[in-house]
């Protein structure tokens, strides 16, 4: 399984998910996001990592253009954009689909123009399914199986609050190809929450 870091701002938790083996580091160049960071900082972290294979996130209202300018910038070779961008089949990189509303996932929408998709699954969906003490077979709906479906048809990274009590049973039930951990900004300088990631990865196998 593989493992994808999204939003990265700082360089503990770069250094940290580098130095366990992280398959993608994902930084966020989206200004209209809360997580963005600059160019010249996102340059500055990248230095002290050891051959990172470097994600550049971007939002729906980023041109092609830009997207390209940017990734000259920090010598991007991968992106991650929303699955409805207007110019998602105009780039040349390897591509992550981001999929924020589960509704778009039917058998007649194709998906062949993305190497990867992230799926975004909210917390308040998985928790009743995954908490302790639950018969699993009392929550599965046809929602989640159709999920578990696509899941098994694509190479998704499942996107969600991973904890220490469900992230074991969303990859022994879903089996993703890979899962994203959104990194979240730091209490203080110099202070993140590795502690708590590396808890979670270690659980995961990483």
């Amino acid at each position: 399984m593989q493992l994808k870091i999204s939003s990265i701002s700082n360089l503990t938790d770069a250094r940290f998910f580098s130095a366990i083996g992280a398959n993608y580091l994902g930084f966020c160049f989206d200004v209209l996001h809360p997580q963005n960071i600059q160019i010249e900082k996102a340059n500055e972290i990248i230095k002290w990592l050891h051959h990172p294979i470097l994600v550049g996130e971007f939002g729906h209202h980023q041109s092609k253009e830009e997207i390209e300018f940017i990734a000259g910038k920090i010598g991007l070779s991968d992106i991650q954009i929303p699955f409805n961008h207007p110019q998602k089949e105009d780039f040349v990189f390897d591509k992550f689909l981001s999929i924020t509303d589960t509704n778009l996932i039917k058998d007649t929408v194709e998906f062949s123009d993305s190497d990867f998709i992230v799926l975004k699954i909210e917390e308040h969906r998985l928790q009743d399914i995954f908490s302790e003490n639950k018969q699993l077979s009392d929550f599965l709906t046809p929602e989640i199986n159709r999920l578990k479906k696509f899941i098994s048809q694509h190479h998704v990274f499942i996107d969600t609050v991973f904890t220490k009590e469900n992230i074991l049973p969303i990859i022994e039930y879903f089996q993703p190809y890979g899962i994203q951990i959104t990194c979240q900004p730091e209490q203080k300088s110099g202070i993140s929450n590795v502690d708590e990631y590396a808890e979670i990865v270690e659980l995961a196998g990483f």
